[in-house]
């Protein structure tokens, strides 16, 4: 949990700060602020689990910054109020407003573990039924995307998930083709359908789930792909015959069929994106870029995106990428008269020691002895 601690007097917050074992109740604390006003504009910028506020503080209170939080729907932070007067109307007042607690100082370190682990097993628990209402609502839109296919809608209310954790590891053994895991996941699948008499409609809903998942990776691997290609494809696979004849074969040919069209799909935009991997060192090679933002900006797996890289260019991002950087660092040793630890700066290296160093790795010499030999060369 990020927390942020708002007091004016520097030596609370310091002094709550090492109060207790933040990191072993799992939190950590993002920002120490003087007064409401620096707090508010920071959780605009900047996401918080739980503020830790004085209540008394110059320009803005605890108690004006929670309602401003909570008017322009910032945050679903927790708050706990600390003040130093046991006040009654400010702590009927913050509660009104949504605090959890209210504490008095000085800062009891017991009362304050205590109330984190409160918090804690509460966040857990709305994150748990979070997580269950997606599972639900995502099955619910599978179920509507398998009545579009076979021609019936369903308008039923949304049954309890009761295998998405085999579904998911189904998912996942789908995007990677694992073939052994395909048919043994399904195997398990029905075995368990079969033990637990689950009805037909609690099958189908748990693979309308799996379908609704299975879309998604798709989608992931080419954000541009036409969800009807998707579509089209389910519906000429063997999809149907697995729902309509509740068969484990053919459930398995489907995941099978899917796997395959998710590798052609994942080699087909792989190609447009390395060429876009490409241009981004061109234009961006001097900023701090790195593979797993780029597969982020792209919208590809990171691992898969490096596989990619190193069979068409023979050497990793990394290594690439020092190459093309020392390149342009030799050009301009020889084209321009720029000091060595400005033209260091320019291609990306703020250290202009680990720059000579990575220099005599690519070009056998230092900057400066590759330029008086490429100069007088030229001249």
């Amino acid at each position: 949990m990020k927390v942020l601690i708002v007091d004016d007097e520097p030596f609370i917050t310091q002094g709550l700060s090492l109060l207790i074992d933040w990191e072993k109740e799992g939190c950590e604390i993002a920002a120490c602020l003087e007064n409401g006003k620096e707090a508010l504009q920071y959780m605009r910028e900047n996401p918080v689990d739980l503020v830790l506020t004085d209540i008394r503080m110059p320009e803005m209170s605890g108690l004006e910054l929670m309602e401003q939080v909570r008017n322009e729907k910032l945050s679903d932070a927790y708050f706990i109020i600390m003040s130093g007067y046991d006040d009654f109307g400010y702590a009927q007042q913050a509660l009104r407003l949504g605090c959890l607690d209210y504490l008095l100082k000085p800062v009891d370190g017991a009362e304050l573990v205590e109330m984190l682990r409160k918090i804690s097993s509460e966040r857990d628990k709305l994150l748990q039924e979070q997580q269950r209402q997606k599972e639900l609502e995502q099955a619910y839109l599978g179920r509507n995307m398998i009545s579009r296919l076979i021609g019936t809608y369903d308008t039923g209310k949304p049954r309890k998930i009761i295998m998405s954790d085999l579904m998911d590891k189904l998912v996942r053994a789908v995007e990677i083709e694992d073939k052994r895991q395909i048919h043994d996941l399904v195997y398990e699948f029905y075995i368990e359908v079969k033990e637990k008499e689950l009805s037909e409609e609690t099958l189908n809903f748990n693979i309308s789930y799996l379908l609704y998942q299975l879309i998604r990776i798709a989608d992931e691997q080419d954000p541009e792909i036409d969800h009807e290609e998707i579509m089209n494809f389910i519906s000429e696979s063997s999809f149907e015959k697995s729902l309509v004849w509740g068969n484990s074969d053919c459930m398995i040919d489907f995941c099978m069929e899917y796997a395959q069209y998710i590798q052609q799909l994942r080699s087909r935009s792989a190609r447009s994106v390395l060429n876009d991997v490409e241009k981004e060192i061109r234009e961006h090679y001097a900023e701090n870029i790195s593979l797993r933002e780029l597969s982020r900006k792209f919208f590809i797996n990171n691992a898969y995106l490096g596989q990619m890289f190193k069979k068409k260019y023979g050497v990793s991002f990394k290594d690439y990428l020092t190459d093309y950087r020392i390149r342009e660092a030799a050009r301009m040793l020889v084209s321009t008269d720029r000091k060595i630890i400005n033209i260091a700066e320019d291609v990306g290296y703020k250290d202009s020691d680990y720059f000579v160093q990575k220099f005599i790795e690519r070009m056998g010499c230092t900057p400066s002895k590759y330029r008086k030999e490429k100069g007088s060369a030229g001249n």
